[in-house]
């Protein structure tokens, strides 16, 4: 799923802590994409669910809440989603162009990073 949608939903249960249903409620998704994106956000340690008892029948409610890394990676999003882009459009000619000359690399069968460090180490000793 996207930082975005990540962000989005860290942003709903950290104000409080919700359920799935109805966090999928206000993620306004399916509740598919929903679960789908909870699983993978619990694997990479973002959010963690707790079993919630309640007094009805059935199975107990399932409580989202951020954890540290997940606050963490929240206030990062929100630093970095204020701060702009500043690129021309040489700079986005360089990158395709460094990315074409990357991808010959790969092609003739070098290592992009051991090339870049040999040629470091040409400009350090010449």
């Amino acid at each position: 799923m996207s930082v975005e949608s990540k962000a989005k939903l860290l942003d709903e249960i950290r104000r409080e802590p919700l359920g799935v249903r109805e966090t999928a409620k206000r993620f306004r998704k399916r509740p598919e994409t929903t679960i789908s994106l909870i699983r993978e956000m619990e694997d990479e340690g973002l959010l963690e669910t707790s079993s919630q008892r309640t007094r009805k029948k059935g199975r107990p409610k399932k409580v989202l809440k951020p954890t540290i890394l997940g606050m963490d990676y929240l206030k990062t999003f929100h630093r970095l989603r204020s701060k702009t882009l500043r690129a021309d459009r040489n700079d986005l000619e360089k990158a395709r162009r460094d990315a074409e000359y990357v991808n010959r690399l790969i092609a003739r069968g070098i290592d992009p990073y051991q090339a870049f460090v040999e040629l470091n180490e040409i400009v350090r000793t010449g």
